[in-house]
């Protein structure tokens, strides 16, 4: 009879051994998966970001009358004209994002493009959430009119496609999860070519 209850013993302790060991494997695999989509948002931000910076900075430049130079100033489109390539040609460029594009669990996703002239637009990213400008005069006020732009404001956020579990909080439902987010503001771009008013 001991025999019996030794054995019933071992299989009860076995089988919590094995049940820890699978949630050590859960909890590894999915903190393994949260850091994976932190680092992903990360560099894709970076690289929108990188991006947006060189164009923005060239706003104006080699252009004749540099007060003329953004054409368009939307909250989530801006077209705005200088020479980006150093060749001597005034290019125009957009950037511009469009409105939430299903097919993916974040229902949030957009994707952010970029064209220069007459090209194809190209998508510039994938999984931005949030994309806004807002435009102030030398003062950081208001602007009335597209030629008293002198900053740029732009927000940038970037979600993960899915959700991701919390590496601090490890036992929770996909309901209850997250999306891993980047989040970058740059609050005084400043093109230095477009012409100071004051």
């Amino acid at each position: 009879m001991s025999i019996v209850l030794d054995l019933i013993g071992s299989v009860v302790i076995a089988s919590f051994v094995i049940l820890m060991g699978l949630r050590l494997n859960q909890s590894i695999s999915g903190s393994a998966d949260s850091s994976n989509a932190d680092l992903n948002v990360q560099e894709s931000l970076v690289d929108i970001v990188r991006n947006i910076e060189y164009d923005f900075r060239k706003i104006g430049y080699n252009v004749p009358d540099p007060e003329n130079s953004i054409i368009r100033d939307d909250s989530d489109h801006i077209t705005f004209r200088g020479d980006i390539n150093h060749d001597g040609t005034i290019d125009t460029v957009q950037w511009w994002v469009t409105g939430p594009i299903g097919g993916f669990p974040n229902p949030n996703i957009r994707k952010l493009y970029r064209q220069v002239n007459s090209d194809p637009p190209v998508g510039a990213a994938l999984g931005v959430t949030q994309f806004t400008l807002k435009y102030m005069n030398q003062d950081g006020g208001p602007i009335v009119f597209l030629s008293q732009i002198w900053i740029i404001e732009m927000t940038l956020k970037v979600e993960s496609p899915y959700k991701v579990q919390d590496e601090v909080i490890t036992d929770q439902t996909y309901n209850n999860m997250g999306y891993a987010a980047a989040f970058w503001r740059q609050t005084r771009l400043a093109s230095r070519n477009i012409k100071r008013h004051g």
